[in-house]
């Protein structure tokens, strides 16, 4: 399952890296593609084995708001 996110607060590469590096920490998720220029964050996951709302927990944990 393909999820957008708009994320507030990353304002750079390091900010996408972190991002996408703690969520590929999660079991189930497939990939990641982090944008900083756009504000989002795209997820896709085995919605068997993580959900959105800890997706979301774990972008917010690095320092970022989830939007929506």
């Amino acid at each position: 399952m393909k999820k957008e996110l708009q994320v507030s607060g990353m304002k750079c590469g390091s900010c996408e890296l972190l991002v996408t590096e703690a969520l590929e920490d999660l079991e189930g998720v497939i990939s990641v593609d982090a944008s900083h220029l756009k504000g989002r964050v795209e997820v896709d996951y085995d919605p068997n084995m993580v959900s959105e709302p800890t997706i979301a927990a774990v972008i917010e944990e690095q320092g970022f708001k989830v939007t929506s």
